[in-house]
């Protein structure tokens, strides 16, 4: 499947209102409420080099992106975000799921990549007649979500003429990062920070409902054991905790290619400042 990108450059939903939430239980799947201490919000022109706005919109849901005016590299870095604003308690979906808190595009702000391009999950920032309450909450890992995700991201790459790819995902924007690469040959690494590796086993884990059309990284060990990972959890994260990577990394006969590592932070906090060391980190398979 292929998707054709808009023309519209949609500036207007960098303008989008902060909200405050001083409420919420977001103790399950990947932050999908809002946190209590929000990021202020930034636009793709906050950050050093000169990024497009696209949304890819000709089959099945908008995907809000931004990508390189111009390519510098041949290796394209993607940030992935996480499931944003899904639900706004635990048995009540939002109705809008474009993430309130920030994370990835501040994780971007410090990244001194040349070629760097941000991917937001189905209906986020912009929807269409499409999209509805089941596409960002018990169908967010579904084959039909990957396949568009993969698209995009094909698109991107050919526009750029990258020969190959980077993927961070960010919580539920880590299971989609491994998803993604697990279904191509052109991901030379993967980096995840407060990911969700596992849906089956957090879902578990939290004793909450189960996601009969979530697609789990773990079913493919075989296809990403040869790609360098680093997976990075939060000392202090309730919602993604790190029994989420050990699972994940119990899952490979061979695990060589895979680390796993403790940072001091929560699940939104505590990032910012320690990613342009995490960066440098060397990964695993002589990379």
């Amino acid at each position: 499947m292929e998707i054709a990108f808009s023309q519209s450059i949609v500036a207007s939903m960098n303008k989008r209102t902060v909200l405050k939430i001083t409420l919420c239980f977001c103790f399950w799947l990947m932050a999908g409420c809002s946190s209590r201490s929000v990021i202020p919000e930034i636009n793709s022109g906050d950050l050093q080099q000169s990024l497009k706005v696209v949304v890819y919109d000709e089959a099945y849901w908008p995907i809000y992106t931004w990508s390189p005016e111009e390519t510098v590299s041949r290796t394209l870095r993607i940030y992935i975000e996480g499931d944003g604003r899904a639900w706004l308690r635990s048995n009540r979906p939002s109705m809008d799921p474009t993430p309130v808190n920030r994370l990835v595009h501040h994780l971007m702000l410090k990244d001194k990549s040349p070629d760097l391009a941000y991917i937001a999950q189905p209906c986020q920032y912009v929807m269409n007649d499409s999209c509805n309450r089941q596409v960002w909450t018990f169908n967010r890992y579904s084959q039909k979500v990957i396949n568009t995700m993969n698209s995009v991201v094909t698109s991107m790459k050919e526009s750029g003429q990258y020969k190959e790819l980077e993927l961070v995902g960010y919580s539920g924007g880590g299971a989609l990062a491994l998803l993604i690469a697990a279904q191509r040959n052109d991901v030379t690494n993967v980096r995840t920070v407060a990911g969700n590796l596992s849906p089956e086993f957090l879902n578990r884990h939290h004793g909450v409902s189960e996601m009969p059309a979530a697609l789990d990284p773990t079913a493919f060990s075989a296809q990403l054991s040869s790609i360098a990972q680093v997976h990075y959890f939060g000392a202090r994260d309730s919602t993604v905790p790190g029994q989420v990577s050990q699972h994940y990394l119990n899952a490979f006969g061979d695990a060589s290619c895979i680390n796993v590592e403790r940072v001091d932070a929560d699940h939104q906090s505590g990032w910012i400042e320690k990613w342009p060391l995490l960066l440098e980190r060397p990964l695993a398979c002589g990379l």
